[in-house]
């Protein structure tokens, strides 16, 4: 299952509340994803980690944290176009590049929006990531477009997100 985390860069925290949400959330003052494929990029850099779980999970946050109830795992996206760009895009299986992108269900999308709005507004430096780790496919890839919140979800809701992505997003 997905690991879904939106990290705010500089952050001392966002105070987010469990109650104002229909997602489950952990905050954590450190830049620690629950998996390690993005370790090495997040470890000399400081800031509050949010990770998004399953609705499920609000009053159990002590075990397995994931977000699978969250996605849209019913979206056509069709299949990741030239994913050989980029070394760090490598396919787990070269003859398989499909099922890799995602969108949020509809009634998950005002949480992660608030909790990425959130995030920048709290980051000194106008700087968050949203990155996921999923164990299968890709190897994991640092995107270096830099979006605004906007353009998330202009790219989520025209041709989905790429699990094992790691998405700069900063104000415009």
């Amino acid at each position: 299952m997905p690991t879904i985390e939106i990290a705010s860069i500089n952050s001392t925290g966002l105070d987010l509340k469990q109650v104002d949400f229909d997602v489950a959330i952990i905050e954590e003052n450190k830049l620690e994803s629950h998996r390690g494929l993005f370790y090495d990029f997040l470890k000399s850099q400081k800031g509050v980690m949010v990770h998004i779980g399953n609705p499920d999970f609000k009053s159990d946050k002590g075990g397995g944290f994931f977000a699978g109830q969250i996605i849209d795992w019913n979206a056509d996206l069709g299949e990741i176009e030239n994913p050989e760009f980029d070394p760090e895009y490598e396919m787990s299986d070269k003859n398989d590049n499909r099922g890799f992108k995602f969108q949020f269900l509809n009634q998950y999308k005002k949480d992660v929006d608030r909790i990425l709005k959130e995030a920048l507004l709290n980051s000194p430096i106008n700087k968050i990531y949203f990155l996921t780790d999923y164990q299968c496919g890709l190897k994991g890839r640092i995107e270096k477009f830099r979006f605004t919140i906007q353009d998330f979800w202009t790219k989520h809701n025209t041709e989905g997100l790429v699990f094992n992505t790691l998405y700069e997003i900063q104000n415009s």
